[in-house]
């Protein structure tokens, strides 16, 4: 019976361990279940929470799709409108044609298959001349997340890079002539040819690939240049410095060696660049827009504390304005000036400014500065020289004609002729606006070309001394008769021009051992010199110097972003 007894106490024993086993697994299988339902919604919910911000990324990317969709595609629209290789206008007019209630909704886009975005264009900012800054707000959605960037584009005018040389052809480029010496850079859109002649180019030579022309971005013959000391002890002193302006020195006797870097300077080497792509050339179409700049501006020609021209001189008649200039009464320059008709110029200048001209320039004498840029060479005080340089006179000659250069009623221009029609040039696409000038004759799919033949009629008249008309004009003329434009020009050739000059067409004349102390651009160049010719390269033409106050031609920047929320 004992036996048996405690046998029964072992057994009951046991059984309420196993009772304390199982409720403890139960409690152990319930907190496994509520860390696995825990474990399990966590990661629904940050599935969920990657899923929304996979998503709201995606709405981001998909609203910044839409503005630079909408950016490039007011671009492409407003491009045409602009300036380039001849064909297209220069104002920001076409922005006022958007709704007046500045509320523009594009085309729902697709994306991503379950997101779409719409784009409004909310302000339109004209504010500033030459300047559009337009305000997108584009909204996107993707399932149920909705996202919004706002920003504000700027589609502008800027300094156009081909002032970055001493010498710029929108066609083939050429100099022919060992007594050629050019203190810049060189560049064609199309072949550049020194021929069987060694010219000095203290720069580099670019050439470019023109499908129009047929042009390869050939560089033909060879040029010569100097090494930097021959540079220094040679250029003049309006030729640009060199890089470095000056050798590294101990010029504080601290045992400190200093560089003296100078970007733009001459280096002492002449690279030559060719099959580049072709430079963007501006191109002077409705000149509203330089009229609008002048006004901006309050720009002004003076003389003797006479204003001769206050903002932009169009009498409605094309009227010629004659400028000339003394060393005890300078033609006094302040900004950008617009005068519809042409320019007849000669004599000394001072102060700051571009001339723009309806269109054409005659350059009937010397053109000098009153207070020339000079640059030592060397020079330890670049910066100071750079300074001081930034104060004295700047002349820039800007014509939706031709830059004609001395008295071509002279039988000299006889000289000049054959480089002013085919062969030598060629047919052209230009403006609309050309045809006020009569340079369209005849169109290509609508496009308007120039046949290239500048000894031709422009359709214009000619008047004498009294405003009769006495006949026929032709491009490279003046709208004087002979006698009437002869009496304002310089008896022998013209020996020097201080000035950065622009034609969208030619820059021709028939001049002598001449200096040009500035820039030449131009479509066609048709010169004829005697004995030497020299550029001397003004770098203050790159106009983060001068900016405004100057005002040279200008080409439409691609659209950049201002400002820019996400929401």
């Amino acid at each position: 019976m004992k036996k048996v007894g405690i046998f029964l106490n072992r057994k009951k024993g046991l059984s309420n361990k196993r009772g304390i086993v199982l409720i403890g697994a139960y409690f152990m299988l319930l907190v496994l279940t509520i860390l696995l339902v825990s474990f399990m919604y966590r990661i629904v919910a940050e599935s969920r929470a990657t899923i929304k911000n996979k998503e709201a990324m995606e709405a981001f990317y998909l609203a910044e799709a839409g503005l630079d969709h909408v950016t490039k595609g007011l671009y492409s629209v407003f491009e045409p409108y602009f300036i380039s290789q001849g064909q297209k206008d220069s104002s920001f007019s076409w922005f006022n044609d958007l709704p007046s209630d500045a509320k523009y909704i594009l085309p729902v886009n697709e994306f991503l298959g379950s997101g779409q975005y719409t784009v409004q264009i909310t302000n339109i900012d004209t504010s500033v001349t030459a300047q559009v800054d337009v305000t997108l707000v584009s909204t996107a959605q993707v399932n149920n997340i909705i996202k919004q960037v706002t920003a504000v584009i700027r589609y502008e005018l800027v300094p156009s890079d081909v002032f970055d040389n001493a010498y710029f052809i929108n066609n083939f480029g050429w100099f022919w002539g060992d007594s050629i010496t050019n203190q810049g850079d060189v560049r064609a859109n199309g072949n550049f040819s020194f021929d069987t002649y060694s010219p000095t180019v203290n720069g580099d030579i670019h050439a470019a690939v023109n499908d129009e022309l047929s042009a390869t971005g050939s560089i033909i013959g060879n040029n010569v240049f100097d090494a930097i000391d021959d540079y220094r002890d040679d250029a003049a002193a309006t030729a640009r410095p060199t890089n470095p302006s000056a050798d590294p020195q101990d010029i504080n006797g601290d045992g400190i060696i200093e560089e003296f870097p100078y970007e733009d300077g001459y280096d002492g080497d002449s690279e030559k660049l060719a099959n580049l792509e072709s430079l963007k050339m501006p191109y002077l179409g409705d000149l509203q827009q330089y009229k609008d700049i002048a006004i901006e501006q309050n720009g002004k020609i003076g003389q003797g504390g006479v204003v001769l021209v206050n903002n932009v001189w169009d009498t409605g008649a094309g009227d010629t304005i004659v400028l000339i200039g003394t060393a005890a009464n300078p033609i006094e320059l302040n900004g950008p000036v617009v005068v519809a008709g042409d320019v007849i110029i000669k004599g000394v200048v001072s102060g700051q400014g571009t001339i723009y001209s309806g269109r054409n320039i005659h350059v009937v004498g010397n053109i000098n500065y009153q207070s020339s840029s000079s640059w030592p060479k060397p020079d330890i005080t670049s910066e100071l020289t750079d300074t001081q340089n930034d104060t004295r006179d700047f002349l820039g000659l800007a014509a939706k004609g031709n830059i004609v250069v001395g008295d071509y009623t002279s039988v000299n221009f006889n000289f000049v002729k054959d480089f002013l029609e085919p062969p030598f040039t060629q047919a052209y696409k230009v403006d609309v606006t050309d045809g006020d000038n009569g340079y369209i004759d005849y169109y290509i799919d609508g496009v308007p070309y120039f046949d290239g033949n500048y000894l031709d009629g422009d359709g214009g008249r000619q008047i004498d001394i009294d405003g009769n008309d006495t006949g026929a004009r032709k491009y490279y003329e003046s709208s004087f008769e002979d006698s009437y434009f002869r009496s304002f020009c310089d008896h022998g050739f013209v020996t020097n021009l201080d000035a950065v000059c622009y034609t969208n067409h030619a820059f021709t004349g028939r001049i002598g051992k001449t200096v040009i102390n500035g820039i030449i651009v131009s479509r066609d160049e048709a010169i004829i010199y005697s004995s030497k010719l020299t550029f001397n390269y003004d770098v203050r033409a790159n106009e983060n110097r001068l900016g405004k106050k100057i005002y040279l031609p200008r080409e439409l920047a691609f659209p950049r972003t201002v400002y820019l929320k996400k929401e």
